[in-house]
């Protein structure tokens, strides 16, 4: 079985509806996962699949991921927050709204911080700066001997 327009609109409409402001309905989610079961078994297998990919990628659009060397305060996490939020609104027409936040502590990036959101990362650590100077160097070597 494959995905029809018809099945894909359906499921964008049940995803948009078990949101609200960036955070999952449950009741909603109930509701659209039974609907979905409804239908013949290779089809609904194809659609709750669907769903559920739609679900997570939609969730990691309010998902703030943020690795740093090492633990943040809260006020910390609120202010990276809050400029997330802004540097979002201020490229897109609509505004993002962060409802989740995940902060993992990595010693090995040595300071900084790599953050992302959705699909967007900005790696602001010490070991990739490091890394973007080792690059340049072994670049600019390889051209002098060729």
């Amino acid at each position: 079985m494959k995905k029809t327009k018809l099945l894909q609109k359906t499921i964008k409409g049940l995803v948009e509806i078990s949101f609200k402001d960036g955070k999952i309905v449950e009741s909603q989610v109930v509701k659209s996962i039974k609907l979905l079961k409804s239908q013949s078994t290779p089809q609904a297998i194809i659609s709750l699949s669907e769903y559920l990919k739609e679900l997570k990628r939609i969730e990691r659009k309010h998902t703030m991921y943020l690795e740093t060397s090492f633990l943040l305060t809260t006020s910390q996490l609120l202010k990276a927050k809050k400029i997330v939020e802004k540097k979002a609104r201020g490229e897109r027409s609509r505004t993002i709204r962060i409802t989740k936040v995940i902060t993992n502590i990595n010693p090995e990036i040595l300071g900084g911080f790599k953050l992302r959101v959705g699909d967007e990362v900005w790696d602001e650590t010490i070991l990739s700066k490091i890394n973007q100077v080792k690059e340049a160097i072994m670049s600019s070597e390889s051209r002098i001997q060729n």
